[in-house]
């Protein structure tokens, strides 16, 4: 990339500084140490594999999502990335498993961040390291999207993820959120067709449940749609900023 795009991406950076991602009070050392990545920031082009394998990244923009290439060529996406994720290395190594960029993706090195715990970044070498974790509940999450029965329960369930997601990030205002995805994603997340998952937005929004953009998504009543789920509100990761003393 050339040097004037590395620095519009401090833009990005100083939203999720901004943002309460990283819990209250950020320390201005670390704020400065997260700002300063501009300078590693790599370009993505959409449905392009990104290297998970060297050193944890910070996904600035865009979507990825982490997929599993069956047998007769389709691929099957078992955990989105967002904007504010971590991208850990060596996470899932099983044969054709990738990160792929779903949307364009820029990331930034954020292996420095991981490397000065003790002395600049307490905050976000911690959610480095339970990135992994917090991952492996998500595609616990997934798999019971796959299992839990309806093509409404589990579209459901899949927008209440991408709802608390966003709000752990910072990245929903009053409901609203971006979703760069189409529903030929959805629907191949979730083991569904097109239409399948058309008709259960369609349905979503005529129910007051949501209103949906070109690119965003915008929950209008959390509750009912979380029951539409079948799970309750313990159940569903609400991933509140992570508190780490200075």
């Amino acid at each position: 990339m050339q040097i004037h795009q590395q620095r519009a991406e401090r833009v990005h950076l100083q939203e999720l500084v901004d943002r309460e991602m990283f819990g209250k009070g950020l320390a201005s050392a670390e704020a400065n140490m997260i700002l300063g990545l501009w300078r590693t920031t790599q370009h993505h082009p959409s449905n392009s594999k990104i290297d998970a394998g060297r050193g944890a990244r910070l996904i600035t923009s865009g979507w990825a999502g982490w997929l599993r290439r069956a047998k007769d060529g389709r691929r099957l996406i078992f955990l989105f990335l967002m904007p504010g994720d971590f991208i850990v290395p060596g996470l899932f190594t099983a044969p054709n498993c990738d990160l792929v960029s779903l949307t364009p993706v820029r990331t930034v090195d954020a292996t420095i961040l991981s490397e000065n715990e003790e002395c600049c970044s307490p905050r976000s070498s911690a959610m480095i390291e339970r990135s992994g974790g917090r991952y492996r509940h998500l595609l616990l999450d997934h798999l019971t999207r796959l299992m839990v029965g309806s093509t409404t329960s589990s579209v459901a369930l899949l927008l209440t993820e991408f709802h608390e997601r966003s709000l752990r990030s910072g990245a929903c205002d009053t409901g609203k959120f971006s979703l760069p995805i189409g529903q030929r994603i959805l629907a191949a997340a979730l083991g569904r067709s097109t239409v399948q998952v058309n008709k259960v937005l369609s349905k979503f929004q005529a129910d007051g449940l949501i209103r949906v953009g070109y690119d965003w998504l915008e929950v209008i009543d959390e509750d009912a749609l979380r029951n539409l789920s079948g799970m309750n509100r313990e159940y569903v990761e609400i991933g509140r900023p992570l508190e780490v003393s200075n």
